[in-house]
C-alpha cells in the first residue's frame, strides 16, 4: 500500500477520534477496533488484563477534556519499579507481518509526580502484541538477559535524558517471531528477532497528543510519529516525532498480533530511584486495518 493511502487511512483515524458522535466517518475502515472509555474498561469481560497490571490503572468518569474528546478516561501509572502489567482489547482478527494497519493512541503525559531519572532508561509505551507468544519480561535482568516479548511491536517514549546518550528519544520497537536457530538466542531471547528505531524528541507535558503507528509492510517499514491536538481539535505534528524502524533488520521477517493496548514493563536493571515514573491519561485506544474505500 502506498504512502498516500496510508496518509488517508491515518486521517480516518483522526477523524473517528476527535469527530463528535454526530459527525459520520466519511470513507469506511474494515476490521477496526476503538476504545473511548465512556465506560470502565476495568469491569469489562472482553479485556485482556495481564501480569499485576490493575494495581497501576484507574478508571475516570470525568467531562470532555478537549475538542473532541468524549467523557471517561484512563489512568495508567508507568512506574519502572512495579510488576509488569499489559491491559489489551482483541483485534477483530489476527494481523500479520502481510498486513497493513494503523493504530492510535490519544493521551496526556501528566506533570504531576513526573520523574524520569537521568541514569535510567525506561518508556512510556503503547501498542500490539501476540497475546500467546509476548510475555512481560521487557527489559531482561542482571541474573538472565533474555526477554520473552516475541511478535510485538511498541511505540516507545524514553523520556530520560542522560548526561552521557542525551535524550529524550522516541523509540518504537518491533520484535518477531522466536528466532531459536540465533547463536545468542539463549542469551538474548526475543531481541535475536527484533528492529528499533530512534529519534531525540521531547513530547510536552500536560497536552492532548495523539501518537500513530503505522504498519507499511510493502515499504518494509512501521513509522511512529506523534501530533498536538490544538485547542480547536486539530491535529498538528509534532516537529521531529517521527521515528522509523526499518523492518529488514528483523533476521526472520515474520510477526503475528491479535491484541492492541498498553504494556506497563518492570525494568529488570534498575531500583531506586525509578528509572521512570509517569501518569498517563489515556483517551482513546484504536487499530484498524488500512483497508480504505477512495473514491
Amino acid at each position: 500500500m502506498s504512502a498516500s493511502l496510508f496518509r488517508i487511512a491515518a486521517l480516518i483515524v483522526a477523524v473517528i477520534l476527535l469527530s463528535a458522535p454526530a459527525a459520520a466517518d466519511p470513507r469506511p475502515i474494515s476490521k477496526a477496533v476503538a476504545e473511548r472509555f465512556e465506560t470502565n474498561p476495568l469491569a469489562s469481560s472482553e479485556v485482556l488484563l495481564e501480569g499485576d497490571v490493575l494495581d497501576r490503572l484507574a478508571w475516570n468518569n470525568d467531562a470532555v477534556a478537549f475538542p473532541g474528546d468524549r467523557p471517561g478516561s484512563l489512568s495508567a501509572l508507568y512506574d519502572s519499579r512495579l510488576p509488569a502489567g499489559r491491559i489489551g482489547w482483541p483485534l477483530p482478527e489476527a494481523w500479520t507481518h502481510d498486513d497493513a494497519f494503523t493504530a492510535t493512541a490519544i493521551f496526556v503525559i501528566e506533570p504531576e509526580g513526573f520523574q524520569a531519572d537521568p541514569f535510567g532508561f525506561f518508556q512510556i509505551s503503547w501498542g500490539l502484541w501476540n497475546s500467546e507468544t509476548a510475555g512481560l519480561e521487557r527489559t531482561g535482568n542482571f541474573s538472565d538477559f533474555a526477554t520473552d516479548t516475541f511478535e510485538l511491536i511498541e511505540f516507545a517514549w524514553f523520556p530520560n535524558v542522560s548526561p552521557f546518550f542525551g535524550g529524550p528519544y522516541l523509540s518504537p520497537s518491533v520484535f518477531g517471531v522466536a528466532d531459536r536457530s540465533h547463536p545468542s538466542y539463549d542469551f538474548l531471547g526475543a531481541f535475536a528477532n527484533f528492529g528499533f528505531g530512534s529519534v531525540p524528541v521531547a513530547l510536552p507535558l500536560d497536552e492532548p497528543l495523539a501518537a500513530v503507528l503505522e504498519h507499511r509492510p510493502a515499504d518494509d517499514v512501521v513509522v511512529v510519529s506523534v501530533h498536538r491536538i490544538t485547542e480547536r481539535g486539530w491535529r498538528v505534528p509534532l516537529p521531529g516525532a517521527v521515528a522509523v524502524v526499518p523492518l529488514d533488520t528483523l533476521a526472520i521477517r515474520e510477526l503475528s498480533v491479535d491484541t492492541v493496548g498498553l504494556m506497563l514493563w518492570h525494568d529488570g536493571f534498575g531500583g531506586e530511584p525509578p528509572s521512570l515514573r509517569a501518569t498517563v491519561v489515556f483517551h482513546a485506544i484504536l487499530a484498524a486495518a488500512a483497508t480504505v474505500a477512495v473514491p
